[in-house]
């Protein structure tokens, strides 16, 4: 009896509560928020200049900063991948700077698609690590993957059809619109909900034969539908989209590499209480400091937040431009890149099991 609740322990990585705030409930209580105060976001569909200080700058922005933690400020994962984890930057930069002295219009749709696939993997990923005691069959890992894949994909297949328009994700016109699908409209939408009712019942069907319920992977699952669907279908506009996926996708990173952190046995930083907040600290200077490079050379969007040269003309040159936009987004993309690694890299000799 033992060891089969052994077996089927709810699968937390390291701390129940931390991982319920952190993790967890990210997806759900911005989705509650809107709902509480729906008039207010009825009222405002613009992301103001406080909200972009908390939401873009404070988690979108500052979370990209924190695979330094991961991987290029711990000393021993560093070392162990030192040439990846040189490379990818460099490669990125290259790579960026020939795409976008090509075109700035097509450098910036490939990297928001490149973003999008980014935010989806994320949640797969976290599937993934809440689901890693299970033994799944073949078929039900299928479900599983198609349940979160089908969570973020309908909203954006929706976003392509109806709302490139209104709504972009770096600038305007980065997604391609795909007014042809409208007349599919209905038949995906019931795609998508099929979808959801396999993996609802699966789930339920699995729960009762082991009588066990996996809380974590299925609030992640839940989540994800509930933010996404919430953010681009349910409700509208830049604002809501904005806070829906900035915390949903931020704050759950920003909560895994302290987690992960904590755990090491190694390492010139630590997470304890006192080190999260140098954590934090040092997220935000970079952001602001980036954010500061942006808007004094490139956009002038928030003068009272970045009170430096305010009456300097954008820069126009456009090989000055294809130089300085990729070495700006050079973290952000070096961040998506590398998360397609940071996860296996875990599994490392200065781990605590």
């Amino acid at each position: 009896m033992a060891e089969t609740l052994k077996q089927y322990r709810q699968p937390w990585l390291a701390d129940p509560l931390r991982e319920s705030l952190l993790i967890l409930a990210p997806a759900f209580l911005p989705v509650a928020v809107i709902v509480l105060f729906h008039d207010y976001f009825q009222a405002n569909h613009e992301v103001s200049t406080v909200w972009w200080v908390v939401l873009v700058l404070g988690i979108d922005v500052s979370h990209v900063y924190s695979t330094l933690f991961r991987l290029y400020w711990d000393r021993p994962t560093f070392q162990q991948y030192k040439r990846l984890l040189i490379i990818i930057p460099v490669a990125a930069f290259v790579v960026g700077f020939l795409l976008h002295f090509y075109s700035a219009g097509l450098f910036w749709r490939i990297l928001a698609y490149i973003a999008v696939y980014h935010f989806i993997r994320q949640q797969y990923g976290f599937m993934r690590l809440y689901s890693r005691q299970e033994q799944s069959s073949r078929t039900g890992r299928l479900i599983e993957t198609i349940a979160i894949y089908n969570a973020t994909l309908y909203p954006l297949v929706y976003w392509h059809i109806h709302l490139t328009e209104s709504l972009s994700w770096f600038v305007a016109g980065d997604f391609i619109p795909l007014p042809p699908l409208v007349a599919a409209g209905p038949y995906l939408w019931y795609l998508f909900v099929a979808i959801l009712l396999a993996y609802t019942v699966r789930e339920i069907t699995v729960s009762i034969r082991h009588r066990f319920f996996n809380i974590p992977k299925n609030l992640i699952v839940y989540g994800t539908y509930c933010s996404w669907y919430a953010g681009i279908v349910w409700f509208e506009g830049d604002l809501i989209f904005t806070l829906l996926n900035v915390v949903a996708h931020g704050i759950p990173y920003m909560g895994l590499i302290w987690i992960h952190g904590e755990k090491k046995a190694a390492g010139s930083f630590s997470f304890s209480w006192k080190g999260v907040a140098v954590f934090a600290g040092v997220l935000l200077l970079l952001a602001y400091l980036e954010e500061t490079v942006w808007d004094v050379l490139v956009w002038k969007d928030h003068a009272a937040i970045f009170p430096f040269l305010v009456d300097a003309a954008p820069l126009e040159d456009p090989l000055i431009l294809s130089l300085l936009v990729p070495l700006l987004v050079l973290p952000q993309v070096t961040h998506y890149v590398l998360d397609g690694f940071i996860w296996r890299f875990s599994r490392d000799r200065h781990a605590r099991v």
